[in-house]
């Protein structure tokens, strides 16, 4: 049978003849069916050429095991398809001013096998950490996802090499590039990821984009910061390994042009923490203030606030301004701004350790407490122009514990409770608040709440209950983000509407690698 079998023309690296006797997981190999008449032949190391025309023959002479003969001859035509080619980029070759938060993206007209072709695409100049993920929907579908911020004004190329193939095993006939230069940070909101390896602190800050580009990949997330880990037996106070500097807390200015960042020292024990201001459009880092904590920017992004042991400072980057507000109880978390800004919630902690919340109006830069609001309190959220406060409060003294909502200009000023265990995280709209709700003998979970009526709706998605402190909001209202585990136990940061819809995956951490720690919104 081998000297019968031919094909035309013939297959590059596949001797016909020897392929019968071949053995499996050959380049080219010849197989029979068991209990048939049928041969299967099989060439992965030896791929059809391109849009050819091929000629099996199976010349006269063949005889069965019976020892009966076959006097005729027997051929088919089979035409190969086309080379795979790239179909389209994003961005196209010759773009400018690409945001350097951008991924590129690669569409082919085929199928591709994933693994072979991502590891054809390549970025130069060269960016470590930088992946290229295969589309697990659309198998023609990749993006290259930088390891970092691509650094601004800078020409860039990705190379699509023949190594790329469909899943047929058929390469692409030449290579492909795109050439492209960057501009700035890309507009619209994104999202801030805090992560670490499990037992660390944050040594790792993500600017990620608000859900995929498309079903079937992650989420774009670019690395703005990343902590250097111990090179020698040990560096200080940390060991071989570990990280030398941890992010302590983190805060996007509503435009994502700059990230105010609390660093700490992790080689010096009882190091103070340090506030720094980075430039994520290639800018310089700034070093603000050592000993500072809790940033929190304006939604117009002129001004941070943040507290120290001097006060709580509202420092405008651009004019070089620091102002401080009136004496009064450091920050014990980041202060509460109104949407438009004309007002300032400070939660802080009293020298006994009681939590309470100061007001602020940083136009006239004064401090007072809130009005008709004595006692422990926390968790301070204010609707859209400052006219409504909510707060948990801590009960004790003849208050009851729960949330509370105050109207701070109009309306009745008498505070009114919102039921038990209630805890406010924002506002989603000028009627609605959104609220953590831990009443007794329920299981807790992420609430809508009508600060109308009072009406309380349970969300069917969130964080779970041991993760109902990491919901942050954006500073729309629309949407939030949380951290969850996801189905092998890594902790990953996810978004969702506000109304609980549309929950969707913002990082896509590895089992034994990264875990998200904290999530907030920038822009």
């Amino acid at each position: 049978m081998a000297s019968r079998f031919h094909v035309d023309p013939p297959l590059p690296g596949c001797n016909l003849q020897s392929a019968f006797g071949a053995a499996a997981g050959a380049p080219c190999r010849v197989s029979w069916v068991p209990g048939s008449s049928a041969f299967v032949l099989e060439h992965r190391g030896a791929v059809f050429l391109p849009s050819t025309k091929y000629t099996f023959r199976i010349d006269a002479g063949v005889r069965d095991p019976a020892g009966a003969e076959n006097s005729l001859d027997h051929h088919w035509d089979v035409t190969s398809a086309p080379a795979p080619q790239v179909l389209a980029t994003t961005p196209g070759d010759g773009a400018t001013d690409v945001p350097v938060d951008s991924p590129v993206v690669i569409s082919f007209n085929d199928l591709m096998d994933g693994q072979a072709t991502a590891a054809a695409i390549h970025l130069s100049p060269p960016v470590p950490g930088t992946r290229v993920v295969a589309n697990r929907r659309d198998h023609g579908r990749f993006l290259v996802l930088p390891g970092r911020l691509l650094d601004p004004a800078t020409a860039y190329t990705v190379t699509i090499g023949t190594g790329a193939r469909n899943e047929h095993l058929q390469p692409i006939q030449k290579e492909a590039q795109v050439r492209f230069r960057t501009g700035g940070l890309s507009r619209g909101e994104h999202a801030l990821v805090l992560a670490g390896r499990r037992g660390e602190a944050a040594s790792v800050v993500l600017l990620t984009g608000l859900g995929a580009l498309a079903d079937g990949e992650p989420a774009p997330a670019t690395t703005v910061l990343s902590a250097p880990r111990c090179p020698a037996a040990s560096c200080g106070a940390v060991s071989r390994g570990a990280p030398e500097t941890a992010y302590l807390e983190a805060s996007a200015s509503p435009d994502g042009r700059r990230l105010a960042v609390v660093e700490h020292d992790e080689t010096v024990p009882g190091a103070p923490p340090d506030l720094h201001i980075v430039d994520l459009a290639g800018g310089p880092d700034t070093d603000v203030m050592r000993g500072a904590s809790h940033p929190g920017w304006s939604p117009d992004g002129r001004w941070l606030a943040f507290g120290t042991a001097q006060g709580v400072h509202l420092l405008d980057p651009v004019a070089d301004v620091d102002r401080v507000l009136p004496p009064g109880d450091p920050l014990a978390g980041q202060p509460a701004w109104s949407g438009d800004g004309s007002v300032l919630a400070l939660p802080v902690r009293a020298v006994d350790g009681t939590l309470h919340v100061d007001l602020a109006d940083p136009a006239l830069g004064i401090r007072y407490p809130v009005p008709r609001l004595g006692g422990a309190a926390s968790a301070p959220a204010l609707d859209h122009d400052g006219s409504e406060l909510a707060v948990h409060r801590d009960g004790g003294a003849g208050v009851a514990e729960g949330g509370w909502l105050l109207r701070l200009r109009g309306g009745d000023p008498t505070p009114r409770r919102l039921g038990p265990g209630i805890t406010p995280v924002a506002y989603a709209d000028p009627s609605t608040l959104l609220a953590v709700d831990r009443a007794t003998g329920d299981t807790p979970a992420l609430v809508r709440i009508g600060v109308g009526a009072g009406e309380v709706t349970r969300l069917g998605t969130g964080p779970a209950a041991s993760d109902l402190d990491t919901i942050a909001a954006a500073t729309s209202g629309g949407e939030i983000a949380f951290l969850l585990a996801d189905d092998v136990g890594v902790t990953q940061a996810y978004i969702e509407n506000a109304d609980g819809s549309n929950p969707a995956p913002l990082t896509s951490f590895g089992p034994g690698g990264l875990e998200a720690l904290a999530v907030s919104f920038a822009g």
